[in-house]
Order: C-alpha cells, then structure tokens, then sequence
C-alpha cells in the first residue's frame, strides 16, 4: 500500500476531516501600514488536497511570500508533508490565523483561527513557527490539533480483513517516513507518539508549553539582556548586547526620569525605521498625548520629551518619553513595555509600537538602583 494511501487515510476517516471542502488557496495581502513583515503577510485557506502544492508553488513563482498564516481543518497527510516541504524551502515562516477586509483591498486579522489534522503537519514546515499570528498591531492566539495517528488500525478498517506481515512490514516502514519528515523539520519524532496513542476520534493539541518542548513552536522574539552603560556625567541602563544600536535606554537627567527608544535605521525623511515599520516624525508627538506606559502589568502616565538625530555609535535616532520614577523601578520585574494611546485607532496603535520592546526575563535590580542614583547632571 502507498504511503499517500496510508497517511492519509487516517483523515479521510476522522470526524475532524473535511472531505468535500474547498481546496486551499494562497493569496497575498497586506493592512495598507508602511512597513516590512508586519504589515504583509500570506492567507492560505481550505482543505489540503493533490493540488495543493502545485499551487503553492506557482503562488510563490508570481512573488508570493511570508509568512504564511494558515487556516485549515485538514485534508490530505501525504500533501501536506509535500507543501510543509516548499514552505520550508521557500524561507517562510508559519502562524495560525485568519483575516478580512477591513477597507477596500486591506486585510487585517481577526480571532478564532485554527490549523487542524494535516494543516498541522503542514505548520511544521515554517522557518519559526508560532501558534497564533502576530502582525505589527496584532497578536492572537490560534488553535493547533492533530489527528489520530495508527496505521495499523487504518490498514485493518479500510481492508475489513486482519493484516498479513507483508501488510505490517509496509506499515512500519511508511510510519517510519512520517517519523522522518519530523526530524527533517527538526521537530521532536514524540510528536508521532502522541499522534498514535489517541483514542479513536481524540486529538492532540499541545499545550504553550508542549509546543516548545518538542520544538512544534519555536520562540522568535530576541532576548534584548539589560546591561549598564556611561552616559555623559551619570549611568544608563541599557537593553542589548555591546554592539547594538536597537533597543531602550532608562536613564535620569537633573529631577527628570526617561525612557528612550533607539534606532540604527531611518529613511530619506529622516524617520525612524524598524525592519517593519517607519514611524512618521509629525505622528511621533502626537501619540504620546494622553497615552500609557504599559510595564509588565503595571501602567503609567508617559510624555514626550524630543528626538534626537545622528548621535554617537551609529545612533540614526533616539526618541525620549518622561516617565514616574516608578516605571524605571518596575523595569526589573517585567520582561517587556507597551504603550497604550489615548485614541484606539489603527493609525494610533501603529504609532505606540514605537515603545515596544521585549527582553528575555527579569534583570537584576541593582542596575536600576545604580542609574537612579547616577542621574545625567548636565
């Protein structure tokens, strides 16, 4: 018996499969923001059928890219071993969502996405892959489920006769492919384990941490470690390694406590520049009217202070916001920071991403304790 036969038998039989749904189809869409990955990303919607990897293929061949947020509640296990391979080959990262439009031809996504039975072993095939979908303003969480996975059973159910030993042989040896495809991956062959020792109609749907541990998930957010720093007459804390320009400085100047964010890049007019975004320098200001600084779960009032361009170290620009004394002490406990704006809208949101930074885990203290008791004299 084929390995196509086998494979992916066992979703033609599943409650959770969808036999007569519409093929998945790619298409490439984008919120209308000014940036790079966080604003464009690749729909694939529908069931995996024969032909879906050929229509990857022609979808990447007409400039279609990344990442690839996938909506599916199954189809085939063979094709989508096949498309979970050209998405690997083609560089692409995976997430789990799904999106409309929200005004003319721009998309944005919405909740309640899902990737199920084979659109599951299809998301193995993404360079990072996150369990959810995350986009310049938004982050949700998606549902992964995996089907039963016995091909024995399957092989006895479909042929209603017991298995000869050649039958056995065969099945051993086509499982075997499937437990190589999840090293080929570089995703841990337990997943196979968990996949064949549900019940008949169960479904695995790891856990957060279940994702990472058998690397079904990966982390994709750099750690930005806090380090201290010189800064003109007093200390700074500071986020990344030596060498990095991106990132947050916490620093006092006089009576003043301050929170600035820098960068390494800006466009031709002279805005600063992520590698997804570029933020507008008349929108900058206006931002901060009203808005929160978000520290872990804690929220503070944060103002304006001014910008600063073509400073020392390769510094294109740093941006400086006031802040309570009380936020620079809240920094050690806390693993990232948000700004939230006055006004909840599209153009706002986008604008407040420009105080969000996360770092790896909780710092020590003292570093903080030592800057505020080095403020900037002048």
């Amino acid at each position: 018996m084929s390995l196509r036969f086998v494979l992916a038998a066992f979703l033609w039989l599943s409650p959770g499969a969808i036999v007569h749904a519409e093929g998945m189809d790619f298409k490439f869409v984008g919120n209308g923001g000014n940036c790079y990955h966080g604003c464009a990303w690749a729909i694939a919607e529908g069931e995996i059928t024969e032909e879906t990897p050929a229509k990857f293929t022609e979808f990447v061949k007409q400039g279609g890219t990344g990442p690839i947020m996938l909506k599916s509640t199954g189809g085939t296990v063979t094709s989508a071993m096949k498309l979970a391979r050209l998405i690997r080959a083609a560089g692409m990262e995976t997430m789990i969502g799904t999106s409309a439009p929200y005004y003319n031809n721009w998309y944005e996504p919405k909740k309640g996405g899902a990737c199920t039975d084979a659109c599951a072993i299809a998301f193995l095939g993404g360079t990072q892959r996150l369990v959810g979908l995350k986009t310049l303003n938004h982050e949700l969480s998606g549902r992964l489920s995996f089907d039963r996975l016995n091909g024995a059973e399957i092989l006895e159910t479909i042929a209603e006769t017991k298995l000869t030993g050649e039958d056995l042989l065969q099945e051993q040896v086509e499982i075997g492919l499937f437990v190589n495809f999840l090293l080929e991956m570089g995703i841990s062959s337990e997943v196979y384990a968990k996949m064949a020792a549900l019940a008949p109609g169960g479904k695995f749907e790891p856990s957060d941490q279940e994702a990472r541990d058998l690397r079904i998930a990966t982390t994709v957010d750099a750690e930005h470690p806090w380090r201290l720093d010189h800064l003109a007459s007093g200390l700074m804390a500071r986020t990344g390694e030596r060498g990095e320009i991106d990132g947050l400085w916490a620093f006092c100047y006089k009576e003043t406590f301050l929170l600035a964010r820098t960068f390494s890049k800006a466009n031709e007019a002279g805005e600063p520049c992520t590698d997804d975004f570029c933020y507008s320098v008349d929108g900058i200001a206006d931002v901060f009217e009203g808005a929160k600084l978000n520290v872990g779960k804690m929220s503070y009032p944060i103002r304006y202070a001014q910008t600063l361009r073509d400073m020392s170290d390769g510094i294109k620009l740093l941006v400086s916001a006031a802040v309570p004394r009380q936020a620079l002490e809240s920094l050690p406990a806390a693993t990232q920071v948000t700004m939230s704006p006055a006004v909840d809208s599209r153009v706002m949101n986008a604008a407040a991403t420009i105080f969000k930074w996360e770092w790896g885990s909780e710092f020590d203290p003292r570093i903080i304790d030592l800057v505020l008791k080095n403020c900037v004299s002048g």
